[in-house]
């Protein structure tokens, strides 16, 4: 009988240090280009060079990761093509970051009740402010410099036409795997 309750005692330890285990995953961040890295690509005036969007992992309620995958906004990083004057690329970029609080606790409301549907809106406006997105105009003069790294991303520019460019992009932060 000793032995059926060590053996009980042994599989309920297991799971629970499963689950806590599970529960304190570290937290890591998520890089996503929109395009290939890699081979050459073409984007004309006012085509994006590239976006890349931030994401999170969901903190759970014990500072972990959330076992279901769940992510939360960190912003993004985006490169415009505005226009080309002779061998100078005129670029809009902009390069976003966020910070959320929200956790699985917000995200995954337990005890809601079926077919009823809560949303916690925070909202802010701000008219004429500096708040708006205002991209930063960079002048690059290819004769001069071929690439430039924004966020982590180097865009290589191979070739400029009067109304279009010809790069490659490539990832200087890769994700752990």
């Amino acid at each position: 009988m000793k032995h059926s309750r060590w053996r009980v005692f042994l599989y309920w330890s297991l799971i629970a240090a499963s689950l806590f285990t599970a529960a304190c995953g570290t937290i890591r961040s998520h890089r996503l280009l929109e395009q290939p890295l890699g081979p050459q690509l073409t984007t004309g005036i006012g085509g994006i060079v590239f976006r890349l969007n931030k994401q999170g992992d969901l903190p759970n309620a014990y500072g972990g990761r959330d076992i279901w995958g769940g992510k939360v906004d960190k912003g993004f990083a985006e490169m415009k093509l505005v226009g080309v004057e002779n061998q100078t690329i005129i670029l809009d970029v902009v390069d976003i970051s966020r910070q959320s609080s929200e956790t699985v606790m917000d995200r995954y409301k337990l005890f809601q009740q079926r077919g009823v549907v809560n949303v916690d809106v925070q909202q802010s406006v701000n008219v004429g402010s500096s708040a708006a997105i205002t991209p930063t105009r960079i002048r690059l003069d290819i004769e001069k410099q071929r690439d430039i790294i924004i966020s982590g991303i180097r865009v290589n520019f191979v070739e400029v036409q009067p109304y279009s460019v010809r790069y490659t992009l490539e990832d200087l932060q890769p994700q752990p795997q």
